[in-house]
């Protein structure tokens, strides 16, 4: 049967010793959590990232607002705290908005700047949370953060299967 011979040669063969360095990456690992979060997704226009400028002059970093840009091949997709909606109310009638998506919570993950070396962080979290039917509505990372998108029932799940690795 070759099943079995393909499973006798997987048996046989030397994958090599795993490192296992992950679990002191998630020790010194810090978690902030941010709730009310809006992602807007816009088709990519030259325009709207001009008027995206004026969003960010108006965006009071100081008292904790949320504003993140990312501009993709096709898309450009806008987090921004639910109370600034109003910001970019304009832009939402304007332009055209793919799909906007409310009620969801931003997790920042703060990594010590060693993780970057370290195999299989963002696989080991998005396993974690898919074998807890967690869905990850967006990730962003600028390392040593990894910042990940929830809906908002979810947020507190991931928040304890995160603290338990």
């Amino acid at each position: 049967n070759q099943l079995e011979a393909v499973i006798a040669m997987l048996r046989r063969y030397d994958f090599g010793k795993k490192e296992d360095n992950n679990h002191d990456t998630f020790k010194s690992v810090s978690v902030n959590i941010k709730d009310n979060i809006l992602i807007l997704d816009f088709e990519k226009d030259r325009v709207l990232l001009q008027k995206l400028q004026k969003v960010i002059a108006h965006t009071n970093y100081d008292q904790g607002d949320t504003l993140k840009i990312v501009v993709g091949s096709a898309t450009i997709k806008v987090f921004i705290d639910e109370k600034n909606e109003k910001i970019v109310k304009d832009m939402i009638e304007q332009f055209h908005l793919i799909h906007k998506l409310k009620n969801i919570s931003e997790m920042s993950l703060f990594f010590d700047v060693h993780a970057q070396k370290t195999k299989g962080v963002l696989s080991t979290i998005t396993t974690l949370l898919q074998l807890h039917d967690i869905n990850m509505v967006e990730i962003v990372t600028s390392s040593p953060e990894l910042i990940i998108y929830l809906k908002e029932e979810d947020v507190v799940k991931a928040y304890e299967l995160l603290k338990g690795i």
